[in-house]
């Protein structure tokens, strides 16, 4: 008798392809075309059966190249990347790796974002603004989201690129909105439309609207559970990769990301 095992799978998307990552009727999402892959390859029946879990939720248009999902299956590991590659459109799997089957995509130890912020922005005005959001906070105006609002972001680090500021961000879990909100707070301090006083006071409770920065700059990077994924056989995605690269910048920023992935030995 075959006995199930429960594996977990390290996955890219392009996030402009899908109205984002969770299950919706009627419309393209991530999570539906993973379900979708994994029924046509023989490795699951569907989403209860096989305890099908994503690790993180990304909206419209956010990419990722570390995102996670999880599901028990009787095939072998050998058939499923492979197949799953084969079969997927804009979505990659890029490693793999067996899990307790009690293991919950949702508990990582900790999630890495970064977003693209634009080139013309006063980088160490940048470092300022972003430096008010480290540490545990009540982000109650940084989310649409009205309970559990407290959240502690490890770290926020800011780097100079050739055509973007590279602002990652690191923490165990995460609010919806929450790092688009900080971008379009640091833009908007760096280009004088708010002084850091209003940010703070905000963090301190005050009622604040700081607007939403747009998803396609934002990119899941990577999610960490203490482990190593074994990395897969990924022809198609190299070759899907370099197409995306082909598109423009934004693109070759965000998808730099997925090919040196692809890249490692």
């Amino acid at each position: 008798m075959t006995v199930a095992v429960r594996y977990a799978l390290k996955i890219a998307y392009d996030g402009t392809r899908f109205s984002g990552s969770q299950r919706q009727p009627d419309v393209r999402t991530v999570d539906g075309e993973c379900l979708f892959v994994l029924r046509k390859i023989g490795a699951i029946e569907g989403p209860k059966e096989s305890r099908y879990q994503s690790a993180s939720r990304t909206d419209a248009g956010v990419s990722a190249v570390g995102n996670v999902i999880a599901f028990n299956t009787d095939i072998s590991k050998r058939a499923i990347p492979g197949s799953f590659n084969s079969a997927a459109r804009d979505v990659w799997a890029l490693g793999m790796a067996v899990v307790p089957d009690d293991f919950n995509a949702r508990m990582a130890r900790q999630r890495w974002y970064r977003y693209h912020l634009p080139e013309n922005l006063d980088l160490d005005k940048a470092r300022t603004a972003a430096g008010l959001f480290e540490g545990t906070n009540d982000f109650r105006w940084f989310t649409r989201e009205r309970a559990n609002t407290v959240k502690t972001i490890d770290s926020i680090h800011l780097t100079r690129a050739e055509d973007f500021i590279r602002m990652d961000v690191k923490g165990q879990s995460f609010l919806w909105g929450l790092i688009r909100r900080i971008a379009a707070c640091v833009s908007s301090y760096c280009l004088g439309g708010i002084e850091l006083k209003r940010i703070e006071r905000a963090l301190a409770g005050e009622k604040g609207d700081f607007g939403l920065a747009p998803p396609e700059p934002l990119v899941l990077v990577d999610v960490d559970y203490g482990f190593e994924f074994e990395k897969v056989p990924s022809g198609k995605a190299e070759e899907e990769v370099s197409l995306r690269l082909q598109e423009n910048r934004l693109a070759l920023a965000r998808w730099s990301l997925l090919a040196d992935n692809l890249s490692m030995k």
